[in-house]
């Protein structure tokens, strides 16, 4: 396909379990002239092969489909310039851009100025005391819709609705056809935003953006009766600190003590490894640091041999 100007990218993606970070499919719907023009349909493998059951039960991708898949980091070389150069429309975009943001995060690309629309305050011109779902809005006008939570085909029912938004829109309004652009230009409730400003929602769990936080020690317990004594987890005692991006910190921590590691909630002189995530800017100081990890410091400059982890290090420990 070459590389032009769209009038925009449908955009969906699925993920394997409650991390944004864990992308296990991609689907993209290229939209020119008020038509689909092309499709695109991504397995992705995640970070982890971690994937809960309740989101296999949603779009039926297991494990097994995405480990011969390239991850991310592969699908975005392939994509990036003609992404960068379109804008993007997804429905709920809140939660796809939150993905796309936390795997580029994951894989340290920088994050591009890349431009997107929400479909939901665009299909809510001609979609009148409807919910807001993609299958209730495309179920009110008429479009075919045979398998959701396949991330091509909910791009590909994103952008039909898109275009049959503005095709009814410029229907009732008896003006000249309009655009994409000219359509969102016409209303000030259809906002483009901007992804690199973007507070990405970095969890499914709708109380905190950082649910971490409230993961009791209690309530992780070794799920194998065999664990090998040679790891080096085997007891060796965690602490975590933020929010990981490429997998869930209750993931992280089943690991830890699977592998032979002891969890603890508090930092001191004994402690050996301390697992460094995102934190809430709004909890920490200026130095964007925690008191945990401030803590660690404080010991490691007085002799204690704490070592602390990135999520890329502990990830690659694992």
């Amino acid at each position: 396909m070459e590389n032009k100007l769209f009038d925009f990218i449908a955009i969906d993606f699925e993920t394997a379990n409650s991390s944004m970070g864990s992308a296990c499919s991609m689907g993209l719907a290229f939209v020119r002239n008020n038509e689909i023009v092309d499709t695109r349909y991504y397995l992705i493998k995640p970070p982890l092969l971690e994937f809960d059951v309740s989101n296999i039960e949603i779009h039926g991708i297991t494990p097994e489909m995405v480990k011969g898949a390239p991850t991310f980091d592969k699908v975005w070389l392939e994509i990036e310039e003609i992404v960068n150069n379109n804008i993007l429309v997804a429905h709920n975009a809140r939660f796809d851009m939150s993905v796309l943001k936390c795997c580029l995060e994951f894989y340290h690309f920088p994050i591009p100025n890349i431009k997107y629309v929400c479909s939901i305050p665009i299909s809510s011109r001609v979609c009148k005391k409807v919910g807001t779902s993609l299958i209730e809005r495309a179920g009110f006008l008429g479009i075919e819709y045979n398998n959701a939570h396949n991330s091509l085909e909910d791009a590909k029912v994103c952008a039909t609705l898109v275009i049959e938004t503005i095709r009814l829109d410029n229907q009732r309004l008896k003006t000249q056809p309009r655009d994409f652009e000219k359509f969102c230009a016409t209303y000030s409730n259809i906002t483009i935003y901007d992804l690199g400003l973007l507070e990405p929602q970095r969890t499914f769990t709708k109380k905190s953006k950082y649910a971490g936080k409230r993961i009791a020690i209690s309530e992780i317990a070794a799920t194998t009766d065999s664990i090998d004594t040679l790891s080096p987890f085997y007891n060796k005692t965690f602490v975590f600190t933020g929010d990981l991006k490429g997998i869930p910190r209750k993931v992280a921590m089943q690991k830890v003590v699977d592998k032979g590691g002891l969890l603890k909630s508090t930092v001191n002189k004994d402690l050996n490894f301390l697992v460094l995530g995102i934190q809430d800017l709004k909890l920490v100081g200026e130095d964007g640091m925690s008191s945990k990890e401030r803590t660690a410091k404080t010991l490691i400059s007085k002799g204690a041999s704490i070592k602390i982890l990135c999520e890329d290090e502990f990830l690659a420990m694992l």
